[in-house]
């Protein structure tokens, strides 16, 4: 018997009267049993045409969720630890339910959208849903690559388009009105002052401070990872670490924190203090807790009669407020540690509108002038 070639399909009938479909991929024969005949013959066909677009055997036995699943752990080894959280988070809860079960060889462009409308319509925001298409198309990538598939079916879905964010500030009467609530705490005043991440604040050292210089070097953040515990990692992009000039009253509170408050804390703690060097840490020594620190945030808030921001926005408050009081972008940019072309599409609308001077300079320089010289 000649060897079958890849794809090819043959059709029986049973005792039963059902029929059973073959095609061969790989060498090897896949089958399928159908009531109709013409749904038998259907399937040969589709399965037929799926070889002639590099359907193999393996993708045509192994499931969306089992390949997705390898590729993850592939993942963990070359991505940041809360960025595959985020992608094991987002997999376990949407992509799986809908189509893990399915197999790679019935994926399609149609099933993938499925899922990206399903999910807005139950209500899930469209960055949870970008995510989820960032991540099948990173998978489908991959299946492609080995061959698993013949095309990257996410490249065919359309994602929905967010709308417009609008970064909620507040004035700087609104910051003095906290700050006052809160005598002035350091930490709210760091965080007023430099625009830093939550994460950047939690991992501050003391080895961090240039008193004589006047600086504060940014080289970390505080990871919880899931199972608990904390790990110090560098900031996520490279612009991430930075230097900052801290002004002298923000100097002089953290060297009163530095000099009584830290001591106070290390001999109230005794035993239970676990040294890290932090400039901002728990009753123990141990990094603070982010989801503790919005909820007492939000609380000086309530109290001091303000609109309720989150902790997030405090970052953008600083910028906002910098560059009204014409800081230049670039050195905007760098105090947050983000690229200019970040900052002027999130900011734009905060910084002054300087296009009079602009235009009396540029017409002061493009009107002619002549001269008449008088002979005598």
């Amino acid at each position: 018997m000649a060897k079958r070639s890849h794809g090819e399909g043959q059709l029986s009938k049973r005792a039963n009267g059902s029929y059973t479909a073959r095609v061969t991929l790989d060498g090897r024969r896949i089958s399928k049993t159908f009531r109709l005949r013409r749904d038998a013959l259907k399937w040969i066909v589709t399965m037929r045409g799926q070889g002639q677009q590099g359907l193999t055997y393996d993708s045509a036995k192994t499931t969306v969720g089992e390949l997705l699943t390898r590729w993850l752990k592939i993942k963990a080894t070359q991505s940041r630890p809360a960025t595959i959280e985020t992608y094991n988070r987002i997999t376990r809860t949407y992509i799986q339910p809908a189509i893990g079960k399915l197999k790679l060889k019935d994926l399609s462009s149609a099933r993938v959208q499925k899922l990206y409308d399903d999910m807005a319509r139950r209500g899930i925001g469209v960055p949870t849903i970008k995510f989820a298409h960032v991540i099948l198309h990173g998978f489908l990538k991959h299946a492609k690559k080995i061959g698993l598939v013949a095309q990257n079916w996410s490249e065919m879905a359309d994602v929905p388009r967010s709308e417009k964010f609008e970064v909620q500030v507040w004035d700087e009467n609104q910051v003095n009105a906290f700050l006052l609530r809160c005598d002035s705490d350091p930490f709210f005043r760091l965080a007023f002052s430099t625009g830093m991440r939550l994460s950047e604040i939690l991992g501050l050292q003391w080895k961090d401070i240039d008193w004589a210089g006047e600086m504060l070097k940014i080289t970390r953040q505080v990871y919880r990872p899931i199972g608990g515990g904390f790990v110090f990692r560098p900031p996520k992009t490279t612009r991430g670490t930075r230097t900052i000039r801290l002004g002298r009253g923000l100097l002089e509170a953290l060297s009163f924190q530095f000099r009584n408050t830290i001591p106070d804390m290390r001999a109230a703690a005794g035993d239970s203090w676990r040294e890290n060097d932090l400039i901002f840490p728990t009753r123990t020594g141990t990094p603070r807790n982010r989801q503790h620190i919005t909820e007492h945030f939000h609380h000086l808030t309530r109290a001091a009669g303000l609109p309720i921001i989150r902790f997030h926005d405090i970052r953008h408050t600083a910028a906002s407020i910098m560059l009204l009081h014409g800081e230049p972008p670039v050195r905007v940019a760098g105090i947050l540690g983000q690229s200019v072309g970040v900052l002027l599409s999130t900011y734009s609308h905060y910084i002054p509108d300087s296009q009079e001077t602009a235009a009396l300079l540029m017409d002061a320089i493009t009107t002619v002038t002549s001269i008449e010289i008088k002979n005598h």
